[in-house]
């Protein structure tokens, strides 16, 4: 990791802080800094020993590698352009030579404009978007797809392998491929939620009990990760947004929005991407839109005649038990 003296983090969410604190116990020879506007988090980051900034631009001045993981392409270009204010963004802040490594789930014609500008200061872009719940993230079990620079892709590649099980890097220089493989991947869970809201929601309309359809299911011919994880909410109707475990619905509904509209703008057809951008504003509309991106199984079930309502308020609750048992239908 030659030339790496100092490495910053601009957004310190789930995934973000799970990934600064990955790296910054990694013990690479850097000096760390961050910024976040939950100054709780930022507090919590400097304990673990990493040297809290005001601003995004003091970090973006105090970084050679600059890791920014934000919720959408509207702050993420904000930060970098400095839209919200006068400072001119981490664009002008950054140093020729220095590398913006973008964590987000943003379109691929934002990352290309970035790209772009930042080309234009002699800095370089990589995206890296994640797949990773937030304790996967922290177990460094995430997996990341990288596109841009070779020399940057190669350059933050180790940093990066500190936190995941998988970083790959043959999606090329285009800054835009890894986010069209990240939005191919959310497309693949938010269809697996669909299609296992609507098997299970068969089987229990046949008298067939939920639960033990998807246990069959995913021991045998479904034995994966996403059938698994996801088919337990859905099969249990548990769609808490427990703090470790949660990929909020508003960001499944911004991410299956982009599906479409990347798709389209490409003139492909995906109508199963159509239905889950419906799907998703139904659930959106009866505010569940906190939480977790598997609560579109509640309106399936809801259509095929279920009451809802007990396992709906349950979800709702700030801090739901561990261990919960689902109320008798």
């Amino acid at each position: 990791m030659t030339g790496i003296r100092r490495c910053g983090f601009i957004g310190l969410g789930k995934i973000g802080y799970a990934l600064a604190r990955n790296i910054l116990k990694s013990g690479i020879p850097a000096e760390i800094c961050h910024f976040d506007i939950d100054g709780s988090a930022s507090e919590r980051f400097a304990l673990e020993g990493s040297h809290k900034k005001s601003t995004a631009v003091e970090v973006a001045n105090s970084s050679d590698i600059l890791f920014s993981s934000l919720p959408n392409d509207d702050t993420l270009s904000a930060v970098v352009f400095g839209e919200d204010d006068d400072s001119g963004g981490i664009n002008e802040a950054l140093s020729p030579g220095s590398v913006h490594v973008s964590c987000s789930t943003i379109a691929p014609w934002t990352a290309r404009s970035i790209a772009a500008a930042h080309a234009d200061r002699g800095v370089h872009f990589v995206s890296a978007p994640v797949f990773a719940r937030p304790d996967g993230m922290r177990a460094g079990q995430a997996i990341i797809p990288l596109s841009g620079p070779k020399v940057a892709v190669k350059l933050v590649t180790p940093l990066l392998e500190t936190t995941s099980s998988g970083v790959f890097t043959n999606f090329g220089e285009d800054p835009g491929a890894a986010n069209v493989v990240k939005l191919a991947g959310n497309f693949l869970i938010a269809s697996a939620i669909e299609s296992l809201s609507e098997a299970l929601a068969m089987a229990e309309a046949n008298g067939v009990d939920r639960e033990a359809t998807f246990d069959i299911l995913t021991q045998t011919i479904f034995n994966c990760l996403i059938y698994k994880g996801y088919g337990q909410r859905v099969a249990s109707r548990d769609h808490a947004p427990y703090p470790d475990a949660h990929f909020a619905l508003e960001l499944g509904r911004k991410d299956v929005a982009l599906i479409r509209e990347v798709a389209t703008r490409a003139n492909v057809p995906m109508p199963i991407a159509s239905l889950l951008v419906d799907r998703f504003a139904s659930a959106s509309a009866k505010e569940r839109g906190g939480l977790d991106w598997s609560a579109i199984g509640l309106n399936v079930s809801e259509e095929a005649g279920v009451d809802t309502s007990t396992f709906d308020a349950w979800c709702r609750r700030e801090n739901p038990r561990l261990g919960w048992v689902p109320p008798v239908k």
